[in-house]
């Protein structure tokens, strides 16, 4: 206490230039005051430390859904990612069933149209003939 009515008088001096006495009634006055005002200044530190401490726990909270939030986004991505590679994969099959299907109906064609090229190659060829066994019966039909 003697170390607070001394700065206070200190103070006092310092700022005014008036000395007080230890015994003066204005230093029961402004010891007073500095009594309340540090109670007022200990209390307001006690309410800001407890509302930061509610604030950090919101925040906190706060950081917590957002983290678990972020967790869900990210299993649906790659829950999205896996279906999309299946319906993908799903995709490429059936194009890749198609596309066979496609290219042995037209190797069936080509097929076709080979035996048929073949026919009608061997039929030329057959009237070919015929024409030229045509041709040297009429030769020899004018000579004899």
């Amino acid at each position: 206490m003697d170390a607070e009515i001394k700065h206070i008088i200190n103070k006092v001096f310092e700022i005014t230039g008036v000395k007080l006495e230890s015994t003066d009634p204005l230093l029961a006055v402004l010891l007073m005051q500095y009594s309340y005002f540090d109670d007022a200044v200990s209390k307001l530190k006690t309410e800001r430390q407890q509302s930061y401490e509610d604030y950090l726990k919101q925040f906190i909270a706060k950081a917590d859904e957002l983290i678990n939030a972020v967790n869900r986004l990210e299993t649906n991505r790659k829950a999205l990612l896996l279906e999309l590679l299946q319906q993908n994969e799903e995709q490429a099959s059936q194009n890749e069933e198609h596309i066979y299907a496609r290219l042995k109906a037209n190797l069936n064609n080509i097929s076709t149209n080979s035996k048929e090229i073949t026919f009608v190659l061997r039929l030329s060829i057959f009237v070919a003939i015929c024409c030229t066994a045509s041709m040297i019966f009429s030769i020899i039909r004018l000579f004899l």
